[in-house]
């Protein structure tokens, strides 16, 4: 069992102290002469009033200092050892040759004095270490010093008022009871302190061990003696007046060392988290803008280059949202330990915020160092990251920005890092140095994720529909609805720009719902006019995937338009798989309300055949990576004829993305795949449009029926 270095102290002082007990015992016939020649009263009144000035200290520390942390047994304590020491200097005061001293009556008021200063110490201690030790107000000392008062004031008149009709003989019978009660209680309270304390045991508490160690033998050594001025008594009082030290040490350790150390802990602690990240433990942005600006001083005085390499996980707020955020704080300590062990600096890598990083390169020769830097920096991703039991690939994108080539000031030199990194971004999973055209792509894309969030008000949104195809009966078996925008000045913008803006400030909620909400009112529309009833497929992104209201908002918006669930297709990404316990039940959540599930671009992503056993899932959209070149290229065409068999088997819908021409058409027939949408069938159109196509399908069926 390891031994810390307060119980190993504590150890060596009760060894000393058997030690200095077992020598009196010894050398007691060598210490009786020496000590004849002595004034022994005298010396017993000095002990006694030594031992009275501890108590009054001990009165001190626990009523008036640190009033509002005070607690049961520092209250206790100070009132119990007020009661001890008053009682032990009446007790020395009333011994021979003292004021109190009657010739007539002898030392029994003195013995009797000090035996009850010794019963309530030594019970007073075993009592107070037994009880809990909450914190008590400050009123309740007024409380405890009532019984002190009350129990001098008996004590004093029982001694006393009595003194001329004691019987010395039967004091002297009981006298051995005396002393093993005070040696039991001294014993207890050991003990009990030990045992409260198994499992830690502070300095203070093994301090105190050490004060009672002493009392107890202090009462030991008294017993052996011959009575007051004895060289055993003398000692005994010794041991008394170091005992009650250790009290009075282990209290101040209570109320001044331990706490003082505890704020200085306290206050390192809010030092450490000022400068550094909690979750990471790297250092944060504040520390990063002193260490820049320090290297910016060095650099400018001394000559010189550094360079900043901007990280930013890609993808962090798609895996956050699929896996959950604590998954993704777990990843985020695995890619900051990996960091660490890249840098020859470890203390210039430091944590932003959220998933960006920075490391600072100091001192560099020249800018293409920097450059090999940064790849070394992309290449760090890799090995796949470990998390947990699990390992993941992830991809990095960063920005390069050299000082003073590319900004003279921390905010400047901070700013261009960042647009290198938005730059690195537009291609993920590489590194781009500053140029000062990126300052217009920077700009361009804040103005237009301003124009974002007020485009939905301003009804710059629109809907496409794209008709999915039975390929053996070829008839529209349902239609995709797709979200385009309209800017007035820059016209049409490609999804492609928007799409990833709006998750990344999670404007992809209310925009989903709004198409959500309009796609169901028109597909209500086209039922109510009669056309024939065909499935209608909106897409669901992570985002709104991991709200836990999502099935009571979709059900809203099916109540409020009036179509039935059965008509509605939710398209998930195979992302939402990553965190199967949630996609599980949020799936089967959904299929409860009688809406059909659909998993797109089928193949790019968490595929798994236990996935798709597992989750309730309607239909299979294979990704158009995947159908584009089937004609010519045997990969692509066996992997597109895998899926469609296994879907067969699982009894799986299969819609094949992105035909564009009759090859095409053909080989999928050829597999038995049930439906295809794409260009060849028809491009995403308005709705008018696609209502012509809608009348067109009503008039084939009725022709061919």
């Amino acid at each position: 069992m390891w031994i810390n270095r307060t119980e190993l102290k504590t150890v060596w002082t009760i060894v000393l102290a058997i030690a200095a007990f077992s020598g009196i015992q010894w050398g007691g016939g060598w210490l009786q002469a020496s000590f004849d020649s002595l004034d022994r009263y005298a010396i017993h009144l000095i002990l006694e009033s030594l031992a009275f000035a501890i108590c009054f200290a001990l009165l001190i520390l626990g009523w008036m200092v640190f009033v509002p942390t005070l607690c049961r047994h520092r209250l206790m304590t100070a009132a119990l050892f007020s009661a001890v020491g008053l009682l032990g200097l009446l007790h020395a005061i009333s011994a021979p040759s003292m004021p109190l001293y009657e010739g007539a009556v002898g030392d029994t008021p003195s013995v009797l004095l000090e035996w009850i200063a010794e019963w309530i110490g030594a019970i007073g201690l075993l009592v107070v270490f037994s009880l809990r030790n909450p914190i008590v107000k400050a009123q309740t000392r007024i409380l405890a010093i009532i019984p002190v008062l009350v129990t001098i004031a008996v004590a004093s008149a029982f001694v006393f008022r009595r003194a001329d009709s004691w019987n010395v003989a039967a004091i002297e019978a009981i006298e051995s009871y005396q002393q093993a009660v005070a040696l039991l209680c001294y014993a207890a309270a050991i003990l009990v302190l030990l045992y409260r304390n198994r499992v830690e045991r502070p300095e203070s508490v093994l301090t105190i061990v050490q004060a009672l160690i002493w009392l107890l033998l202090s009462k030991l050594e008294k017993t052996l003696g011959s009575g007051i001025g004895s060289p055993q008594d003398l000692f005994g009082e010794c041991f008394k007046l170091i005992g009650y030290y250790f009290l009075l040490k282990g209290i101040y350790f209570v109320l001044i060392e331990e706490p003082y150390k505890r704020q200085k802990k306290t206050e390192a602690r809010i030092q450490y988290m000022a400068y550094h990240d909690e979750l990471t433990a790297l250092p944060n942005r504040r520390l990063f803008s002193e260490r820049v600006r320090a290297e910016m001083s060095r650099s400018l005085h001394g000559g010189g280059q550094f360079a900043l390499l901007w990280l930013d996980i890609d993808r962090f707020k798609t895996i956050n949202d699929s896996m959950g955020h604590s998954f993704g704080d777990r990843l985020l300590v695995s890619i900051s330990k990996r960091l660490t062990e890249y840098a020859d600096k470890p203390e210039n890598v430091f944590r932003l915020g959220g998933d960006e990083f920075t490391v600072l390169l100091s001192d560099i020769r020249d800018a293409e160092e920097a450059e090999k830097a940064a790849q070394r920096l992309v290449d760090l991703f890799d090995q796949p990251i470990k998390v947990g039991p699990s390992a993941f690939h992830i991809t990095g994108s960063v920005g390069v920005a050299v000082y003073p080539d590319d900004g003279r000031t921390l905010d400047l030199l901070l700013q261009n890092a960042d647009t290198a990194m938005y730059g690195a971004k537009e291609s993920r999973n590489g590194w781009k140095r500053y140029e000062t055209r990126m300052n217009l792509k920077a700009k361009e894309r804040l103005l237009l994720e301003n124009d974002l969030r007020i485009a939905l008000e301003l009804g710059q949104f629109h809907l496409v529909y794209q008709p999915l195809v039975d390929l053996e009966r070829d008839h529209l078996v349902g239609v995709e609805a797709l979200l385009r925008w309209r800017h007035p000045q820059k016209g049409e913008i490609s999804p492609v720009e928007f799409i990833p803006l709006c998750e990344e400030n999670g404007f992809i909620l209310p925009l989903g719902e709004w198409v959500l909400r309009n796609a169901c009112e028109q597909m209500k529309m086209w039922h109510d006019r009669g056309l024939p009833p065909i499935v209608l497929s909106v897409n669901l992104s992570i985002r709104q995937f991991r709200q836990h209201d999502l099935c009571a908002r979709i059900e809203k918006v099916l109540t409020e338009t009036g179509l039935a669930p059965q008509w509605l297709e939710l398209e998930i990404t195979e992302s939402i798989m990553a965190d199967v316990a949630y996609a599980t039940e949020m799936l089967k959540q959904l299929k409860k309300l009688g809406v059909r599930i659909s998993v797109d671009d089928f193949g790019t992503g968490y595929s798994s055949l236990y996935y798709l056993k597992r989750f309730p899932i309607d239909k299979l959209k294979i990704d158009r990576a995947f159908v584009g070149d089937v004609l010519t290229d045997r990969n692509d065409a066996a992997i597109v004829s895998g899926i469609s068999a296994m879907a067969r088997n699982l009894e799986l819908t299969v819609t094949a993305e992105g035909v564009e021409n009759e090859g095409q058409v053909a080989f999928l027939k050829q597999l038995k795949c049930q439906e295809a949408q794409g260009y060849y069938f028809s491009r995403p159109v308005p709705p008018e449009q696609f209502e012509s196509l809608y009348e067109q399908d009503k008039a084939k069926r009725q022709t061919a029926g």
